[in-house]
């Protein structure tokens, strides 16, 4: 459905001499029927991935070795792929015509570089996630006392929230085949381990919730301050890069992509924590402008 709104530019005349203030706002709304009415139908036809070879090479693109090109587009898939063909298109881009000189083998090249890249944020991710878990977990036993306070509904602000997450960690408990939550089971009576072992269920997305419900600001400013980082920074901080880390994890493409939410900058770092060496990461950026 898509509303749109229109605001009247002039003033409009009071009604039986009634107080008016503002404006009038005229909202139509569409239908994703009546959206769809108004786009053409998906007409192109399905093509083998020779058939693709040749188009490709009738749009321009330098193909020395036709044979292996279908192989990488039958193991790789032509749309997957075509998103690393885009940056070589001519302009307008719409005419698909590649640059003069541009090669099959300059596409695999941005394609690999995007692989390499997804495993060095991985990388590195892993250590942030890793550190930013456990002090979210640990850090409200030493405030609050309670070891069991994941799932004790006093520390948080949102009951809601708090009964979703809680339902997941349920879920996640009942099914786990891990050998530590074995252990636990065949060892204690308690219906829960400690949140320090509770929390290595959860993913980063639930974490991140738990840190955002959290009903006093001291420990979620304590949990900030530790990575010298403000909770509105920290909790932006954890969105993206649990996107980032979806994304990785998926496969999806990284590179040369604009992420929808964008984290906040912080206006300064006060914890050698948050510093990180970025060698590896500099090597990479420097690849792929040898290669565009």
């Amino acid at each position: 459905m898509i509303i749109r709104i229109f605001a009247a530019s002039v003033p409009t005349k009071p009604l039986n001499d009634a107080q008016m203030r503002g404006a009038f706002l005229y909202i139509y709304v569409y239908s994703q029927n009546t959206l769809m009415e108004r786009l053409p139908h998906f007409m192109k036809h399905y093509m083998t991935e020779a058939d693709l070879v040749a188009l490709l090479k009738s749009r321009g693109l330098v193909i020395y070795d036709e044979a292996k090109a279908v192989r990488y587009l039958e193991s790789i898939g032509y749309y997957r792929l075509s998103a690393y063909m885009y940056p070589f298109l001519k302009v307008p881009k719409e005419t698909h015509q590649y640059k003069n000189g541009t090669t099959f083998q300059q596409v695999l090249n941005l394609y690999r570089f995007d692989k390499k890249l997804r495993m060095l944020l991985l990388n590195e991710i892993e250590k942030v996630e890793i550190a930013i878990r456990r002090a979210i977990m640990n850090i409200p036993v030493q405030m609050t006392e309670d070891t069991y306070w994941l799932t004790n509904s006093v520390h948080f602000a949102n009951q809601r929230t708090f009964q979703e997450t809680k339902n997941t960690i349920d879920r996640e408990y009942a099914k786990s085949t891990e050998e530590f939550i074995k252990h636990f089971k065949n060892s204690y009576c308690d219906p829960y381990p400690p949140s320090w072992i509770l929390g290595e269920l959860l993913t980063m997305g639930n974490v991140n919730m738990v840190y955002r419900n959290l009903k006093a600001d001291k420990i979620r400013k304590r949990i900030s301050h530790y990575f010298g980082l403000q909770p509105i920074v920290l909790e932006s901080w954890i969105t993206s890069l649990t996107l980032l880390r979806n994304a990785c994890c998926h496969h999806s493409r990284v590179w040369n992509k604009v992420s929808s939410i964008m984290p906040v900058t912080p206006q300064k770092m006060g914890n050698e924590r948050c510093n990180i060496q970025t060698g590896s990461l500099k090597t990479v950026a420097a690849e792929t402008e040898n290669t565009i």
